[in-house]
């Protein structure tokens, strides 16, 4: 009787080299896949955070102009204050903040009784000395004729003192603007108390923000560049979205193209100036986030 296993062979060593080959190919492929639907995961997941904490933010500074006093008494002023003097080779930083008066039966975090009118501001602290992020802040202040948001004193002061609540933070642009009822925008806007005139009917507010990995290990450049716009490489995590600015020390710099090749289209931007970077320059890409809010009553001025 023949053998059940006539006929049979064993896998030859070519064969198996072959074979493990292809399954050593499967296994990076794999990885790889796993390692790109990680990496994507997390940056959504980053995404999804900062959706997250802007909505907050937003919520906060809708419910703040619902109840902006528009009365003859109200007040509202978008401007700027120099956070950081001009240096050698370094712009001055300005950075945007929003102040008005507000009805206390609207802000009960506030002002419990809702009696009292209360002044509030948003505005841009910087983290720290040396950095370029800073924190989007909200300052409360009752109303007081010897203490008031419109006196810049008291305003340093606040600033100084780390009393605001903090609504954000890693941010690096923030940008308040005013929309008049004929459509027109201004990023500046002065309506003192009894004026004549009504208020904005919305103010937008943008920013752009960095937050884990993407602050904690940004791109870097993989070259030095002069003062003149090139195409540069960088080396590092890809952003989710490009952003249309990036922060490489502390130039803005309009950027385009496909990451990791990009071309600075456009050198000194948003007030900085243009300087030479070495090679390992970090290379900030922020988030950008943006939402309307509408003042009650469309702006009018109520009698």
């Amino acid at each position: 009787m023949k053998s059940a296993t006539h006929g049979r062979r064993g896998m030859t060593l070519l064969e198996l080299t072959i074979a493990l080959a292809l399954f050593g190919m499967l296994a990076a492929f794999v990885m790889q896949m796993m390692n790109s639907v990680v990496s994507l995961w997390q940056s959504g997941e980053r995404r999804g955070r900062g959706d997250l904490v802007f909505a907050s933010a937003v919520e906060r500074f809708r419910g703040d102009l619902n109840a902006m006093h528009t009365g003859p008494r109200g007040w509202l002023i978008v401007d700027d204050w120099e956070a950081r003097a001009a240096s050698e080779g370094v712009a001055a930083w300005h950075l945007p903040r929003v102040r008005f008066l507000a009805d206390g039966a609207g802000l009960a975090d506030v002002d419990s009784s809702g009696r009292e009118p209360v002044e509030i501001m948003w505005t841009v602290v910087p983290e720290s000395p040396g950095s370029r992020f800073g924190r989007l802040v909200r300052f409360t202040n009752m109303e007081n004729a010897q203490r008031s948001l419109l006196d810049e004193g008291t305003f340093a002061e606040l600033v100084r003192g780390d009393s605001g609540l903090v609504v954000m933070d890693g941010v690096l642009w923030t940008e308040f603007r005013a929309t008049d009822t004929d459509g027109r925008e201004r990023a500046s806007v002065r309506i003192d108390s009894d004026m004549p005139y009504d208020f904005p009917s919305s103010i937008s507010l943008a920013v752009e923000h960095v937050s884990g990995n993407s602050r904690k290990h940004p791109p870097t450049l993989d070259n030095s560049i002069e003062l003149e716009p090139e195409l540069v490489q960088l080396r590092g995590v890809q952003p989710i979205i490009m952003p249309e600015y990036a922060l490489v020390d502390q130039e803005w710099v309009r950027i385009d193209g496909l990451f990791p090749n990009i071309r600075c289209g456009g050198r000194g931007q948003r007030d900085s100036l243009p300087a030479p970077h070495a090679a390992r320059a970090s290379v900030y890409m922020p988030t950008r986030f943006q939402a309307t809010n509408r003042i009650a009553v469309g702006g009018r001025r109520l009698p």
